[in-house]
């Protein structure tokens, strides 16, 4: 049964609650000194009367205004998902919207800028307007300055992918007044109305031409009127907000999408810059590849995860479009050490590798992507990637499912005023989730000794128990983000001893405090986080995938210098298929398998992808992880000459550390048995069955 909303006012908690009015407002607003129990009072008093906070009432009485104006032509099936992703983003900010139409109308639109001047706005978002910016400005008579999409305004459309798309120097443009302006975007080209009388004359009189429009509808309209006109040369070009799923080619038709949501999250952004910025478009459409392969099969060998999973799921379409079956073949983590350790990959075209081992066996078991003009542009694409495409500035892989660490945080702790009250009291800072190690040692500490009610029995964080590679993804990234380097000289392995020992010591204050899993992977992890037994997880992106829809925040990890994870693919050197894998490559790396795997938690890169609202809401920290990636790191080299190998240095180092607290070590005993583990091992560490350092 829906709750009923109460007209209960601050008077009536004030008097359920035996206190103030004044005393309501501080414990309502975050302010003041009130004591825990008042606070307790007031929230039960609030809970009990149904009170709900009145936002739009709130901002005609505050001077800084809850509302932002949004001005555009009209709202109608192109402007829809827009306006709706702006609603919704300013929602999240506790923001609301008041939306006005202009109907194109040049009269209409300085109307609604004297509404405008008659209330009290935050912000002014303005989309495709009739007016200069100049005027606009002189409509506002108070100090905002507009936000405008537009050709010429602060957000523009980036749409030179079209631009360079079109071959045909005969160009018609259908105008699009009433929605996003696109048709400005294209001077130089004649522009039709959008009336199906003109379209109709249009299709009729003229032959080889291309068709630019901006309605999904319309353009299936004139597909299915070419369709009785096989003697046109006719070209359609769709730019739209829609995602529009189709695994058959498209020749006569390139569609081009932008990301409603994202353009939104870049509008409600810009209210607060005067910088111009640009939102990019994509070709979407599903495309054939040129098949040059003589072969009807090929093998993939792969981690055995929830990505291999969905990659099962899609394999069939590849098939059906290039009759070549995929096998996928999946191996557990010691089964696949011992695959790679032994050089056991006759029997495999295609090779998924941990990005930890790409530095270690990639040069012996990949064939360099140089020799593929195939793949150029899905390189070219992925030049933000090259810690997960290249060695030596030559490219030998393509991420496959990357992942980074990030936090994720239960806003419910964070958000309480009773354990704000009494961190400040403890911390003399508000509580907010950690930004730095020391940061989530007090938190740690304050959470886990706290004995109130509100509590909820959270525990901090959970950690792995005795897993030496986990162990140390959960260390590195502090001992980094606090300044510390490792190094190799005169065949020693050197840390800085004092960030060492700082490090160490603040771990074992966290642990101390945490959730121990008994599991050798993250997977209980993730558990204690949706049952609310845990105040925050720090994980890999493509673990926490399995995290429920929660009321959850997203950070950074403390210190911001997280681990990469996940994988890259490459064409094994032992393949004699490689026109086949390579246009397995191809069609994996298309839009529209990208989409599909992004909507199950998968990650093949394409920009923006994860901003599309149907996979943004599903998983909206896959979009955040997207800025994590250039400070993230690992240890995959000692210098750009001598790969290591990641796991094996990993794993001596997050045993050492677990064996010095298990048995109370000092930190400095703790380092000093840390080097000469890795001083004994450093045969396997720096030599191995792999040869290939010295040139690598």
């Amino acid at each position: 049964m829906e709750a009923i909303m109460s007209n209960a006012t601050i008077s009536d908690i004030a008097k359920k609650a035996h206190v103030s009015i004044g005393t309501v407002s501080n414990v309502l607003n975050k302010k003041g000194n009130v004591k825990v129990d008042t606070i307790r009072r007031v929230e039960e008093a609030a809970k009990s009367l149904n009170y709900f906070r009145n936002e739009d009432a709130l901002s005609i009485r505050q001077k800084d205004s809850t509302v932002v104006a949004l001005v555009m032509p009209k709202l109608n099936d192109q402007t829809n998902p827009l306006y709706t992703n702006i609603y919704h983003e300013l929602k999240r900010r506790n923001l609301s919207l008041k939306l006005y139409e202009t109907n194109a109308n040049e009269i209409t639109e300085q109307a609604c800028y004297q509404q405008i001047n008659q209330q009290n706005y935050q912000a002014v978002l303005v989309i495709n307007p009739l007016a200069s910016e100049k005027t606009l400005q002189t409509w506002l008579n108070n100090s905002i300055q507009p936000t405008i999409l537009s050709t010429s305004g602060s957000l523009q459309f980036n749409l030179t992918k079209i631009t360079k798309k079109i071959d045909n120097k005969n160009i018609f443009v259908v105008k699009d007044e009433l929605s996003l302006g696109f048709y400005k975007y294209f001077p130089n080209h004649p522009v039709i109305e959008n009336s199906m009388r003109d379209i109709y004359r249009l299709l009729k009189d003229h032959n080889n031409f291309t068709i630019i429009l901006f309605d999904d509808k319309l353009a299936s309209r004139i597909e299915n009127i070419l369709n009785n006109m096989s003697d046109k040369e006719i070209k359609i070009i769709l730019l739209t907000s829609k995602n529009i799923v189709s695994f058959k080619p498209t020749p006569k038709k390139d569609i081009f999408h932008y990301s409603a949501n994202k353009t939104a999250l870049d509008f409600v952004s810009s209210m607060a810059t005067d910088k111009t910025h640009e939102i990019n478009i994509y070709q979407t459409n599903y495309k054939l590849f040129t098949n040059e392969s003589v072969h009807s099969s090929i093998n993939i060998l792969m981690l055995d995860t929830p990505f291999s999973e969905i990659l099962a799921g899609l394999i069939d379409d590849f098939y059906s479009k290039y009759q070549i079956k995929v096998n996928i073949h999946t191996k557990n983590f010691n089964e696949m050490r011992t695959i790679l350790s032994s050089n056991k990959l006759e029997d495999y075209d295609l090779i998924r590798l941990d990005i930890s081992d790409f530095n270690w066996y990639g040069p012996d078991i990949f064939q360099s992507l140089k020799q593929f003009p195939s793949l150029e542009t899905i390189i070219k694409k992925l030049s933000n990637w090259n810690k997960y495409i290249n060695l030596n500035q030559i490219p030998y892989a393509l991420p496959l499912d990357p992942s980074v660490q990030m936090m994720l945080y239960q806003k419910d702790i964070f958000d309480n005023s009773i354990l704000q009250k009494q961190f400040i009291e403890k911390y003399n800072r508000s509580l907010q989730p950690p930004t730095n190690y020391a940061e989530l040692a007090d938190f740690s500490e304050f959470l886990g000794n706290l004995n109130i009610p509100e509590k909820n029995d959270f525990s901090p964080i959970s950690l792995i128990n005795n897993t030496g590679t986990l162990i140390a993804s959960e260390f590195l990234p502090y001992y980094y983000s606090l300044g510390g380097q490792i190094s190799y000289d005169d065949n020693v392995f050197e840390f800085d001893a004092e960030t060492f020992i700082k490090t160490f010591e603040l771990y074992k204050k966290v642990r101390q405090q945490s959730r121990i899993t008994k599991t050798s992977w993250w997977d209980s992890e993730t558990t204690d986080f949706n049952n609310q037994k845990t105040a925050l997880i720090i994980g890999f992106t493509n673990h926490l995938t399995n995290i429920n829809q929660t009321n959850y925040g997203i950070a950074p990890i403390p210190g911001n210098t997280p681990a990469l994870g996940g994988g890259v693919i490459g064409i094994s050197k032992n393949s004699h298929k490689t026109e086949a894998a390579t246009l397995f490559l191809q069609w994996l790396y298309q839009y529209q398998i990208q989409h599909e795997i992004a909507l199950m938690g998968g990650d093949v890169p394409a920009n923006d992808l994860f901003f599309e609202l149907e996979i943004y809401e599903q998983f909206p920290f896959l979009s955040y992880s997207t800025r994590l990636y250039s400070t993230g790191k690992r240890k995959t080299k000692l210098d750009a000459n001598k790969p290591i190998n990641t796991l094996l240095f990993e794993k001596i180092i997050g045993t050492q550390i677990y064996n010095g607290i298990e048995n109370k070590l000092n930190p400095a005993t703790v380092l000093l048995n840390l080097n000469n583990d890795l001083i004994k091992n450093r045969s396997k560490l720096m030599g191995g069955n792999y040869h290939h350092h010295s040139k690598s």
